[in-house]
């Protein structure tokens, strides 16, 4: 490409930009992931500080909250202090359903917490998109050059926890094939297989990982533009060596950016599977260049950015 079309295409993805980020004359789109918030949960006044730290954040594009916003079981109660929670930002939310949104309830018989009938789970699933104003369970945004796809879990028949339905494996086949030449960015509540396990690691439980994994890898391996998943789920703080190690990456090429919970009770260990309280929330920011994509951890507790938490993904080039 001639070094005209070169500037007429930059100029082009520029636009696609949000409004703020254009207003301002940055070269980058910012979005801080908020994910396991377990609303109300642990830790309310910290989690009103970061809120409130966003909101103060001029350069702070949105927030993706990540699955497991609610508590536990999807109560109508716990989604009104969820949807309360989010009202608090001042930015836009881009939000999907994890596991606790909607694969429990309480057992009548007993009173003990169970995995919901799959009428249950539907009945929850549509309270979420209610409370949301979502149109859809899965939905697609543009950032500059950037394809961002938004995945909840929703398969309701699932035995695993973390299962995206049939539906919606052919809704992103035929989004990412629709544009197969743009960087493509997947929100999704669970990491990708293998991206914590390997030596000195517990062994992988198949509800800490997307299902079916079997038919995302070979969806993930016919679209290589995609090169970044961001998930939640596992729990995994800054502190844990597995939260930035080489086996994040998936097949070689995917980079999977494990985000800790938001409620205190994190993986601190990667020898261990035992889950540590503690009291303090850290988000992850992904910076948007038109290059490159920058993630840096802040430490909402300190207000600070943590030392060396930054990393730098390409998209690959074609």
């Amino acid at each position: 490409m001639s070094r005209r079309g070169m500037l007429l295409l930059s100029l082009f993805l520029w636009a696609l930009a949000p409004a703020s980020a254009w207003a301002q004359g940055r070269d980058y789109t910012r979005l801080v992931v908020f994910s396991d918030l377990h609303l109300p949960g642990r830790l309310a006044e910290l989690k009103r500080k970061a809120a409130d730290d966003v909101n103060a954040w001029d350069d702070a594009d949105g927030v993706v909250a990540l699955g497991d916003i609610v508590a536990s079981q999807g109560t109508p109660e716990e989604y009104a202090a969820a949807k309360e929670f989010l009202a608090r930002l001042k930015k836009p939310v881009y939000p999907i359903a994890g596991n606790h949104e909607f694969r429990y309830d309480t057992d009548p018989r007993t009173g003990k917490t169970r995995r919901a009938p799959p009428a249950v789970r539907a009945e929850k699933l549509r309270l979420f998109r209610e409370t949301f104003s979502l149109p859809s369970l899965r939905y697609e945004k543009r950032f500059g050059p950037y394809l961002l796809l938004f995945i909840s879990i929703d398969a309701l028949e699932s035995k695993h926890l973390a299962a995206i339905s049939t539906g919606t494996l052919v809704w992103m086949r035929e989004v990412l094939e629709r544009d197969p030449r743009a960087p493509t960015i997947v929100f999704f509540h669970a990491p990708l297989k293998g991206t914590l396990g390997g030596h000195g690691a517990p062994p992988e439980d198949k509800d800490f990982f997307a299902q079916p994994h079997k038919g995302l890898r070979r969806l993930l391996r016919r679209n290589p533009q995609v090169f970044l998943w961001v998930s939640g789920h596992t729990h995994v703080a800054p502190s844990n060596p597995r939260a930035r190690h080489p086996v994040n990456l998936y097949e070689g090429r995917i980079t999977d950016i494990h985000n800790c919970d938001m409620d205190g009770r994190s993986s601190f260990s990667d020898k261990s599977a035992q889950v540590t309280t503690h009291a303090d929330i850290w988000t992850n920011s992904l910076f948007l260049y038109p290059d490159r994509v920058v993630v840096r951890t802040f430490d909402h507790r300190r207000g600070e950015w943590l030392e060396g938490s930054e990393r730098e993904i390409r998209p690959r080039s074609r």
